[in-house]
């Protein structure tokens, strides 16, 4: 059993070898709190306080495996029904808070998103307010040989940091090489965004697409609370045009109709995105996504055959 310095001195309260020392005799040696505090000579909400900090430093990372969540009846189910491999569901159906509900799911997506990459990977990432909060939960662990790729050009709202954001911060939790899309997610004209693209570094982004192993998305719906239509990606005009073509589902900037079939138009010829045939190439693509109101486009999506695995709420496990 591990024995903390018999000199309190010789530690300050904040310092990380601490923390460290106190988090591995709570967790792996399993001293009570009330014990830990006997023996470093402090109050036990005094250790429950540095137990705290030591999560918030990156310190203690605790993981419950994914794979977990994978094994109702409900999830074979849809395994069968869609031709998925796996299906995560996130219990969320006695949450009466719509925002905790919200982080049980990214905490889920990202734990199955961490059992799933592995060594030399290369993992495309898009935007979405799911995919940032997952962002914000990968388990911190080194990945060798990882590189995370933004799938979509910059775009932001009020409520979401830009679409970068994502990939970054999965690429700090990792150690992952870093590939961010260094232009806009729109252009203003056709010529514009070709000539864009033949810019050699926006080239060489794209050429990673070609090397994708791994793709972590969610969808955008087309109700006008839609964070794409948020966004400005498109005008009122186009997206009402779009609705009326029966558009059902945004995936990384392109529109499906109900059977998962893109809808071209000026708008996708401005888009600075991954194409989709380069996207269901991608050996596995995981979709996140929760509430009654995505199901259209998660039906979409699924009919387009742009799934391989599924992480959703039981709301929305059940509708589907």
């Amino acid at each position: 059993m591990k024995k903390l310095a018999s000199s309190k001195s010789e530690f300050q309260p904040d310092s990380e070898g601490m923390l460290a020392d106190i988090a591995e005799l709570y967790y792996k040696d399993g001293l009570t709190q009330n014990e830990i505090a006997l023996r470093v000579g402090v109050s036990r909400p005094t250790i429950v306080n540095y137990i705290k900090q030591a999560h918030e430093q990156g310190i203690v990372d605790i993981q419950i495996r994914g794979s977990s969540y994978k094994g109702s009846n409900l999830s074979r189910q849809l395994c069968e029904k869609y031709e998925l491999n796996d299906v995560y569901i996130a219990r969320t159906a006695f949450e009466t808070d719509k925002e905790a509900a919200i982080v049980k799911l990214a905490r889920l997506a990202a734990m199955a998103l961490s059992d799933l990459l592995t060594e030399g990977d290369v993992l495309g990432v898009s935007w979405g307010g799911t995919i940032q909060r997952a962002a914000d939960e990968v388990p911190r662990r080194e990945i060798k040989g990882l590189s995370v790729c933004q799938l979509v050009g910059s775009m932001t709202t009020d409520a979401l940091l830009a679409s970068e954001a994502s990939t970054i911060r999965i690429a700090n939790r990792t150690g992952a090489k870093c590939n961010t899309l260094p232009v806009p997610a729109v252009l203003s004209s056709v010529q514009l965004a070709q000539k864009l693209r033949d810019e050699p570094i926006v080239q060489k982004h794209f050429d990673q697409f070609k090397k994708l192993t791994k793709v972590f998305f969610s969808v955008g719906d087309l109700s006008d609370e839609s964070l794409v239509y948020a966004s400005g990606m498109t005008s009122p005009m186009e997206w009402e045009s779009y609705r009326q073509r029966g558009a059902k589902a945004v995936l990384v900037g392109r529109f499906l109709n109900e059977k998962g079939k893109v809808l071209d138009g000026d708008f996708d010829q401005r888009l600075m995105a991954i194409q989709l045939d380069q996207f269901r190439a991608v050996p596995m693509r995981m979709l996140v996504a929760s509430g009654a109101e995505k199901l259209e486009a998660v039906l979409a999506t699924l009919a387009g055959g742009y799934v391989t695995h599924l992480v959703v709420d039981d709301q929305l496990a059940k509708l589907l």
